[in-house]
Protein backbone atom coordinates (compact mmCIF):
# COMPACT_ATOMS: atom_id res chain seq x y z
CA UNK A 1 0.00 0.00 0.00
CA UNK A 2 1.39 3.13 -0.67
CA UNK A 3 2.45 6.24 1.45
CA UNK A 4 -0.53 8.09 0.27
CA UNK A 5 -2.77 5.76 0.70
CA UNK A 6 -1.91 5.00 4.22
CA UNK A 7 -2.00 8.84 4.82
CA UNK A 8 -5.25 8.89 3.28
CA UNK A 9 -6.33 6.02 5.62
CA UNK A 10 -4.69 7.69 8.73
CA UNK A 11 -7.22 11.11 7.98
CA UNK A 12 -10.14 9.12 7.51
CA UNK A 13 -9.71 6.62 10.66
CA UNK A 14 -10.14 10.22 12.65
CA UNK A 15 -12.11 11.97 9.63
CA UNK A 16 -14.57 9.77 7.85
CA UNK A 17 -16.80 12.81 7.04
CA UNK A 18 -13.63 14.29 4.91
CA UNK A 19 -14.23 15.45 1.43
CA UNK A 20 -12.11 15.41 -1.40
CA UNK A 21 -10.58 18.74 -1.62
CA UNK A 22 -9.38 18.17 2.17
CA UNK A 23 -8.22 14.84 1.57
CA UNK A 24 -5.81 16.45 -1.42
CA UNK A 25 -4.83 18.75 0.66
CA UNK A 26 -3.42 16.40 3.32
CA UNK A 27 -2.03 13.69 0.42
CA UNK A 28 -1.96 15.10 -2.89
CA UNK A 29 -3.35 11.95 -3.90
CA UNK A 30 -6.08 11.64 -6.91
CA UNK A 31 -9.68 10.60 -6.89
CA UNK A 32 -9.12 7.05 -6.83
CA UNK A 33 -6.49 7.08 -3.60
CA UNK A 34 -9.38 8.91 -1.91
CA UNK A 35 -11.75 5.67 -3.10
CA UNK A 36 -9.07 2.82 -2.44
CA UNK A 37 -8.69 4.56 0.86
CA UNK A 38 -12.12 4.34 1.69
CA UNK A 39 -12.34 0.84 0.56
CA UNK A 40 -9.63 -0.28 2.90
CA UNK A 41 -11.89 1.39 5.73
CA UNK A 42 -14.94 -0.48 4.58
CA UNK A 43 -16.97 3.41 4.45
CA UNK A 44 -18.02 2.23 0.90
CA UNK A 45 -19.34 -1.16 -0.23
CA UNK A 46 -21.56 -2.74 -2.34
CA UNK A 47 -20.88 -5.97 -3.95
CA UNK A 48 -17.87 -5.54 -5.59
CA UNK A 49 -19.01 -1.80 -7.05
CA UNK A 50 -17.99 0.63 -4.96
CA UNK A 51 -19.64 4.85 -4.78
CA UNK A 52 -17.24 7.37 -5.67
CA UNK A 53 -16.57 9.53 -2.06
CA UNK A 54 -19.12 12.24 -2.68
CA UNK A 55 -22.58 10.40 -3.63
CA UNK A 56 -24.63 13.03 -5.48
CA UNK A 57 -28.06 12.50 -3.30
CA UNK A 58 -28.80 10.50 -0.31
CA UNK A 59 -31.88 8.42 -1.77
CA UNK A 60 -34.82 8.36 0.81
CA UNK A 61 -37.83 10.71 1.93
CA UNK A 62 -38.11 13.87 4.24
CA UNK A 63 -41.65 14.21 5.93
CA UNK A 64 -42.30 17.54 7.60
CA UNK A 65 -45.95 16.93 8.57
CA UNK A 66 -47.79 19.85 10.81
CA UNK A 67 -51.31 20.09 11.85
CA UNK A 68 -52.79 21.36 8.81
CA UNK A 69 -50.03 21.13 6.27
CA UNK A 70 -47.10 19.27 5.06
CA UNK A 71 -43.94 19.10 2.95
CA UNK A 72 -42.86 16.02 1.82
CA UNK A 73 -39.86 15.10 -0.26
CA UNK A 74 -38.62 12.28 -1.89
CA UNK A 75 -35.05 11.37 -3.51
CA UNK A 76 -34.20 8.86 -5.65
CA UNK A 77 -32.69 7.33 -8.59
CA UNK A 78 -36.08 5.74 -9.78
CA UNK A 79 -39.04 7.73 -8.13
CA UNK A 80 -39.65 10.03 -10.80
CA UNK A 81 -43.31 10.57 -11.08
CA UNK A 82 -46.01 12.02 -8.90
CA UNK A 83 -48.18 8.87 -7.88
CA UNK A 84 -44.74 6.85 -7.23
CA UNK A 85 -44.07 9.82 -4.79
CA UNK A 86 -47.08 9.18 -3.30
CA UNK A 87 -47.12 5.76 -2.95
CA UNK A 88 -43.57 5.63 -1.74
CA UNK A 89 -43.87 7.83 1.22
CA UNK A 90 -47.55 6.42 1.95
CA UNK A 91 -49.43 9.57 1.71
CA UNK A 92 -53.12 9.53 2.92
CA UNK A 93 -55.07 11.11 0.83
CA UNK A 94 -58.24 10.85 2.67
CA UNK A 95 -56.73 13.29 5.21
CA UNK A 96 -54.61 14.89 2.90
CA UNK A 97 -54.53 16.69 -0.53
CA UNK A 98 -51.70 17.71 -3.13
CA UNK A 99 -51.59 21.50 -3.12
CA UNK A 100 -48.61 21.58 -5.62
CA UNK A 101 -45.51 19.80 -6.55
CA UNK A 102 -42.62 19.98 -8.27
CA UNK A 103 -40.15 17.12 -9.64
CA UNK A 104 -36.28 18.19 -10.69
CA UNK A 105 -34.04 16.12 -12.33
CA UNK A 106 -30.45 16.07 -12.85
CA UNK A 107 -27.96 13.90 -14.73
CA UNK A 108 -24.53 13.65 -13.00
CA UNK A 109 -21.26 11.53 -13.88
CA UNK A 110 -20.07 9.20 -10.94
CA UNK A 111 -16.77 6.95 -11.03
CA UNK A 112 -17.28 3.92 -9.76
CA UNK A 113 -14.28 1.59 -9.06
CA UNK A 114 -14.34 -2.33 -9.91
CA UNK A 115 -12.02 -4.74 -8.50
CA UNK A 116 -9.96 -5.65 -11.39
CA UNK A 117 -7.40 -8.78 -10.24
CA UNK A 118 -5.40 -6.78 -6.88
CA UNK A 119 -6.15 -3.08 -8.58
CA UNK A 120 -9.24 -1.13 -8.92
CA UNK A 121 -9.92 0.34 -11.96
CA UNK A 122 -12.58 4.12 -11.59
CA UNK A 123 -15.23 3.63 -14.76
CA UNK A 124 -17.42 6.38 -15.37
CA UNK A 125 -21.32 6.26 -14.62
CA UNK A 126 -24.34 8.64 -15.51
CA UNK A 127 -27.01 8.42 -13.48
CA UNK A 128 -30.24 10.78 -13.25
CA UNK A 129 -31.19 11.82 -9.87
CA UNK A 130 -34.64 12.46 -9.45
CA UNK A 131 -36.27 14.90 -6.78
CA UNK A 132 -40.16 14.97 -5.96
CA UNK A 133 -41.23 17.22 -3.54
CA UNK A 134 -45.14 17.78 -2.96
CA UNK A 135 -47.00 20.07 -0.38
CA UNK A 136 -49.85 18.92 1.05
CA UNK A 137 -52.62 20.86 2.93
CA UNK A 138 -55.35 19.02 5.13
CA UNK A 139 -58.45 18.45 3.52
CA UNK A 140 -61.22 19.96 5.96
CA UNK A 141 -64.36 18.06 7.24
CA UNK A 142 -66.91 18.49 4.97
CA UNK A 143 -69.94 18.28 6.88
CA UNK A 144 -72.68 18.06 4.36
CA UNK A 145 -70.05 15.44 2.62
CA UNK A 146 -70.04 13.73 5.55
CA UNK A 147 -73.30 13.18 6.22
CA UNK A 148 -73.89 12.16 2.39
CA UNK A 149 -71.96 9.35 2.57
CA UNK A 150 -74.34 8.22 5.37
CA UNK A 151 -77.21 8.35 3.52
CA UNK A 152 -76.05 6.85 0.73
CA UNK A 153 -74.10 4.20 2.78
CA UNK A 154 -77.84 3.01 4.03
CA UNK A 155 -79.23 3.29 0.42
CA UNK A 156 -80.49 -0.40 0.03
CA UNK A 157 -80.48 -2.29 -3.20
CA UNK A 158 -84.35 -1.18 -3.82
CA UNK A 159 -86.55 -3.20 -5.58
CA UNK A 160 -90.05 -1.48 -6.72
CA UNK A 161 -92.90 -2.55 -4.92
CA UNK A 162 -95.12 -4.74 -7.49
CA UNK A 163 -98.84 -4.26 -7.59
CA UNK A 164 -101.90 -5.89 -9.06
CA UNK A 165 -103.68 -3.33 -9.56
CA UNK A 166 -103.37 -0.06 -11.91
CA UNK A 167 -103.28 3.26 -10.08
CA UNK A 168 -106.96 4.80 -11.17
CA UNK A 169 -106.82 7.51 -13.40
CA UNK A 170 -109.09 10.44 -12.06
CA UNK A 171 -109.85 14.54 -12.22
CA UNK A 172 -108.27 14.30 -8.69
CA UNK A 173 -104.63 14.87 -7.40
CA UNK A 174 -103.57 15.30 -3.31
CA UNK A 175 -100.82 18.05 -2.35
CA UNK A 176 -99.07 16.78 1.02
CA UNK A 177 -97.65 20.18 1.98
CA UNK A 178 -95.32 19.31 5.38
CA UNK A 179 -93.74 22.40 5.51
CA UNK A 180 -90.95 23.80 8.21
CA UNK A 181 -90.28 20.64 9.97
CA UNK A 182 -87.19 22.02 11.44
CA UNK A 183 -85.63 18.63 11.52
CA UNK A 184 -82.73 18.82 14.56
CA UNK A 185 -84.43 22.13 16.32
CA UNK A 186 -84.37 21.78 20.04
CA UNK A 187 -86.94 23.58 22.01
CA UNK A 188 -88.19 23.42 25.56
CA UNK A 189 -91.86 23.58 26.13
CA UNK A 190 -91.12 25.16 29.74
CA UNK A 191 -89.08 28.08 28.48
CA UNK A 192 -91.39 28.77 25.22
CA UNK A 193 -94.57 27.48 26.85
CA UNK A 194 -95.89 25.35 23.65
CA UNK A 195 -93.87 22.13 24.28
CA UNK A 196 -90.91 20.16 23.81
CA UNK A 197 -89.15 19.44 20.46
CA UNK A 198 -86.26 17.04 19.31
CA UNK A 199 -85.55 14.74 16.46
CA UNK A 200 -87.98 11.95 17.84
CA UNK A 201 -90.66 14.46 18.62
CA UNK A 202 -90.17 16.02 15.19
CA UNK A 203 -90.26 12.56 13.19
CA UNK A 204 -93.72 11.47 14.81
CA UNK A 205 -95.50 14.73 14.65
CA UNK A 206 -94.13 14.76 11.00
CA UNK A 207 -95.42 11.02 10.26
CA UNK A 208 -98.44 11.85 11.95
CA UNK A 209 -99.38 14.72 9.98
CA UNK A 210 -98.82 13.03 6.48
CA UNK A 211 -100.92 10.38 7.46
CA UNK A 212 -103.78 11.83 8.81
CA UNK A 213 -104.11 14.25 5.39
CA UNK A 214 -103.65 10.67 3.32
CA UNK A 215 -106.72 10.13 5.56
CA UNK A 216 -108.97 12.85 5.03
CA UNK A 217 -108.33 11.96 1.02
CA UNK A 218 -109.83 9.08 1.02
CA UNK A 219 -113.04 10.39 0.29
CA UNK A 220 -111.46 11.58 -2.90
CA UNK A 221 -110.29 8.95 -6.37
CA UNK A 222 -106.97 10.24 -5.92
CA UNK A 223 -104.35 9.52 -9.67
CA UNK A 224 -101.42 11.70 -8.14
CA UNK A 225 -99.69 12.58 -5.16
CA UNK A 226 -97.77 16.16 -5.58
CA UNK A 227 -94.94 16.10 -2.27
CA UNK A 228 -93.11 19.34 -1.53
CA UNK A 229 -89.76 18.38 -0.33
CA UNK A 230 -87.55 20.81 1.35
CA UNK A 231 -89.14 24.02 2.73
CA UNK A 232 -86.58 23.88 5.62
CA UNK A 233 -87.52 20.18 6.34
CA UNK A 234 -84.40 20.74 8.15
CA UNK A 235 -83.41 23.08 10.96
CA UNK A 236 -79.63 23.51 10.05
CA UNK A 237 -77.04 21.94 7.49
CA UNK A 238 -73.45 22.61 8.62
CA UNK A 239 -71.91 21.76 12.08
CA UNK A 240 -71.89 24.96 13.55
CA UNK A 241 -75.79 25.05 13.76
CA UNK A 242 -76.29 28.67 12.14
CA UNK A 243 -78.13 29.70 9.49
CA UNK A 244 -76.36 29.71 6.01
CA UNK A 245 -77.16 33.24 5.26
CA UNK A 246 -76.99 34.80 8.53
CA UNK A 247 -74.92 32.79 10.09
CA UNK A 248 -77.56 33.23 13.19
CA UNK A 249 -76.76 30.86 16.04
CA UNK A 250 -79.68 28.29 16.43
CA UNK A 251 -80.46 25.29 19.32
CA UNK A 252 -80.06 22.15 17.36
CA UNK A 253 -80.14 18.46 18.31
CA UNK A 254 -77.59 16.20 17.73
CA UNK A 255 -74.58 16.33 15.06
CA UNK A 256 -75.87 16.93 11.22
CA UNK A 257 -75.23 13.22 9.97
CA UNK A 258 -77.39 12.39 12.87
CA UNK A 259 -80.29 14.82 12.15
CA UNK A 260 -79.76 14.10 7.92
CA UNK A 261 -80.39 10.22 8.79
CA UNK A 262 -83.50 10.86 11.01
CA UNK A 263 -84.93 13.67 8.42
CA UNK A 264 -84.09 11.40 5.31
CA UNK A 265 -85.58 7.57 7.26
CA UNK A 266 -89.09 10.27 8.10
CA UNK A 267 -89.21 11.23 4.67
CA UNK A 268 -88.80 7.89 2.59
CA UNK A 269 -91.19 6.12 5.54
CA UNK A 270 -93.47 9.39 4.06
CA UNK A 271 -93.38 8.67 0.50
CA UNK A 272 -93.98 5.09 1.03
CA UNK A 273 -97.30 5.90 2.39
CA UNK A 274 -97.78 8.20 -0.20
CA UNK A 275 -96.96 6.07 -3.13
CA UNK A 276 -99.68 2.99 -1.68
CA UNK A 277 -102.62 5.39 -3.02
CA UNK A 278 -100.96 7.39 -6.22
CA UNK A 279 -97.65 8.00 -7.78
CA UNK A 280 -95.80 10.81 -6.30
CA UNK A 281 -94.23 13.56 -7.89
CA UNK A 282 -91.36 15.06 -5.19
CA UNK A 283 -90.63 18.45 -5.91
CA UNK A 284 -87.88 19.76 -4.30
CA UNK A 285 -88.03 23.65 -2.78
CA UNK A 286 -85.26 25.27 -0.74
CA UNK A 287 -86.06 26.97 2.66
CA UNK A 288 -83.50 29.61 4.18
CA UNK A 289 -82.60 26.95 6.95
CA UNK A 290 -81.97 23.77 4.16
CA UNK A 291 -81.41 25.66 1.11
CA UNK A 292 -78.04 23.25 0.85
CA UNK A 293 -79.06 20.45 2.49
CA UNK A 294 -83.08 19.78 0.82
CA UNK A 295 -81.40 19.39 -2.54
CA UNK A 296 -78.87 16.57 -1.17
CA UNK A 297 -81.72 15.14 0.17
CA UNK A 298 -84.06 15.31 -2.98
CA UNK A 299 -80.65 14.02 -4.69
CA UNK A 300 -80.46 10.80 -2.18
CA UNK A 301 -84.35 10.17 -2.24
CA UNK A 302 -83.90 10.72 -6.07
CA UNK A 303 -81.38 8.02 -5.75
CA UNK A 304 -83.44 5.29 -3.85
CA UNK A 305 -86.61 5.47 -6.11
CA UNK A 306 -84.08 5.33 -9.29
CA UNK A 307 -86.28 2.07 -10.51
CA UNK A 308 -89.44 2.92 -9.51
CA UNK A 309 -91.63 4.19 -12.46
CA UNK A 310 -94.29 5.24 -9.58
CA UNK A 311 -91.80 8.10 -7.69
CA UNK A 312 -90.33 10.50 -9.46
CA UNK A 313 -88.17 13.49 -7.75
CA UNK A 314 -87.69 17.46 -9.43
CA UNK A 315 -84.67 18.31 -8.29
CA UNK A 316 -83.67 20.62 -11.34
CA UNK A 317 -81.89 23.54 -9.74
CA UNK A 318 -84.47 26.42 -9.92
CA UNK A 319 -85.62 27.34 -6.66
CA UNK A 320 -89.19 27.72 -7.59
CA UNK A 321 -91.34 25.30 -9.24
CA UNK A 322 -94.78 25.41 -10.72
CA UNK A 323 -97.40 22.15 -11.55
CA UNK A 324 -100.45 22.58 -13.82
CA UNK A 325 -103.17 19.93 -12.79
CA UNK A 326 -106.28 20.57 -15.36
CA UNK A 327 -107.18 24.41 -15.21
CA UNK A 328 -105.28 24.92 -11.75
CA UNK A 329 -101.96 26.28 -11.64
CA UNK A 330 -99.67 26.09 -8.31
CA UNK A 331 -96.26 27.53 -7.80
CA UNK A 332 -94.15 27.06 -4.99
CA UNK A 333 -92.01 29.03 -3.32
CA UNK A 334 -90.34 29.80 0.20
CA UNK A 335 -91.23 33.27 0.77
CA UNK A 336 -93.72 35.92 -0.58
CA UNK A 337 -93.94 38.15 2.10
CA UNK A 338 -93.72 42.23 2.43
CA UNK A 339 -92.99 43.79 -0.79
CA UNK A 340 -91.81 40.84 -2.90
CA UNK A 341 -95.60 39.60 -2.66
CA UNK A 342 -96.79 41.42 -6.06
CA UNK A 343 -93.15 40.70 -7.49
CA UNK A 344 -93.76 36.58 -6.97
CA UNK A 345 -97.76 36.66 -8.06
CA UNK A 346 -96.24 38.10 -11.30
CA UNK A 347 -93.70 35.64 -11.82
CA UNK A 348 -96.54 32.67 -12.23
CA UNK A 349 -97.00 34.27 -16.30
CA UNK A 350 -93.27 35.78 -16.55
CA UNK A 351 -91.72 32.59 -16.45
CA UNK A 352 -94.79 29.78 -16.83
CA UNK A 353 -96.76 31.49 -19.83
CA UNK A 354 -98.14 28.67 -21.52
CA UNK A 355 -99.04 26.70 -18.26
CA UNK A 356 -100.23 30.47 -17.14
CA UNK A 357 -102.68 30.36 -20.39
CA UNK A 358 -103.86 27.21 -19.73
CA UNK A 359 -104.91 28.24 -16.23
CA UNK A 360 -107.86 29.27 -14.55
CA UNK A 361 -107.25 28.62 -10.86
CA UNK A 362 -103.77 30.26 -9.65
CA UNK A 363 -102.09 29.98 -6.36
CA UNK A 364 -98.46 30.16 -4.97
CA UNK A 365 -97.67 28.16 -1.98
CA UNK A 366 -95.03 29.38 0.37
CA UNK A 367 -93.77 28.83 4.09
CA UNK A 368 -91.19 30.36 5.95
CA UNK A 369 -93.70 32.49 8.29
CA UNK A 370 -94.55 29.73 10.38
CA UNK A 371 -98.25 31.14 10.50
CA UNK A 372 -101.45 30.62 8.06
CA UNK A 373 -102.43 33.53 6.19
CA UNK A 374 -104.35 33.95 2.71
CA UNK A 375 -103.67 36.78 0.90
CA UNK A 376 -105.36 37.62 -3.03
CA UNK A 377 -103.85 40.02 -5.07
CA UNK A 378 -104.65 40.62 -8.40
CA UNK A 379 -102.49 40.51 -11.53
CA UNK A 380 -101.76 43.95 -13.53
CA UNK A 381 -101.99 42.32 -16.94
CA UNK A 382 -103.78 39.08 -16.41
CA UNK A 383 -107.41 38.12 -15.98
CA UNK A 384 -108.26 36.16 -12.32
CA UNK A 385 -106.61 36.43 -8.97
CA UNK A 386 -103.72 34.51 -7.67
CA UNK A 387 -103.88 33.49 -4.21
CA UNK A 388 -101.11 33.37 -2.08
CA UNK A 389 -101.07 30.47 0.78
CA UNK A 390 -99.76 30.80 3.41
CA UNK A 391 -98.43 27.07 4.87
CA UNK A 392 -98.06 27.05 8.80
CA UNK A 393 -95.07 25.22 10.29
CA UNK A 394 -94.90 21.75 11.85
CA UNK A 395 -92.61 22.62 14.60
CA UNK A 396 -93.41 24.54 17.69
CA UNK A 397 -91.32 28.01 18.56
CA UNK A 398 -87.95 27.86 20.12
CA UNK A 399 -86.60 30.16 22.92
CA UNK A 400 -85.03 32.64 19.70
CA UNK A 401 -88.90 32.43 18.96
CA UNK A 402 -90.19 33.10 21.96
CA UNK A 403 -87.95 35.87 23.00
CA UNK A 404 -88.45 37.84 19.93
CA UNK A 405 -92.46 37.55 19.86
CA UNK A 406 -92.51 35.11 16.52
CA UNK A 407 -94.89 33.36 18.70
CA UNK A 408 -98.14 33.10 16.14
CA UNK A 409 -97.10 29.43 14.66
CA UNK A 410 -100.09 27.02 15.42
CA UNK A 411 -98.02 23.67 14.56
CA UNK A 412 -100.01 21.47 11.38
CA UNK A 413 -99.45 19.78 8.35
CA UNK A 414 -101.74 20.93 5.32
CA UNK A 415 -102.99 19.27 2.21
CA UNK A 416 -105.00 19.84 -0.71
CA UNK A 417 -107.14 18.28 -3.15
CA UNK A 418 -107.09 19.28 -6.50
CA UNK A 419 -109.21 19.03 -9.58
CA UNK A 420 -109.02 20.00 -12.92
CA UNK A 421 -112.25 21.21 -13.64
CA UNK A 422 -112.84 22.98 -9.82
CA UNK A 423 -109.36 23.92 -8.60
CA UNK A 424 -108.60 23.70 -5.24
CA UNK A 425 -111.92 21.85 -3.57
CA UNK A 426 -110.78 20.45 -0.49
CA UNK A 427 -108.20 21.84 1.92
CA UNK A 428 -107.47 20.14 4.98
CA UNK A 429 -105.51 20.90 8.33
CA UNK A 430 -103.79 18.37 10.49
CA UNK A 431 -103.24 20.03 13.88
CA UNK A 432 -100.73 18.76 16.18
CA UNK A 433 -102.38 18.35 19.46
CA UNK A 434 -99.40 17.99 21.63
CA UNK A 435 -98.00 21.36 20.73
CA UNK A 436 -99.71 22.90 23.88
Amino acid sequence: MSIKIERAIEYLKKNPSATNRELMKISAASERTFSRARLALGIIKKGGKEKSANPVIEEGIKKNYRENSAEIEVNSYTVNTLEKAIKIAEIDLEKWEIERHIINSWQVTMKLSNKVGDVYVDTPETKTNWQVKIWLRSKIPDPIYDAIKILIKEIPKFKPITRNYKFPKTDFALELAPYDVHFGKLAWGKETGQGDYDLKIASRWFLEAIEQNINYAEAFPISKVYYILGQDLMHVENFMGTTPLGGHGLDVEGRLPKVYAEAKASTLKALYMCREIAPVEVLWIPGNHDMHASFYMAEVIKEHFRNDDFVNVDSSPAWRKARLWGSLLVGYTHDASGGKAKVTVNMLPQFWPELWGKSKFREWHVGHKHRKNEEKFSPTLTVGGVIIRQIPTLSVIDAWHYQHEFVDAVPAGESFIWNKDAGVCAHYTANVKEAR
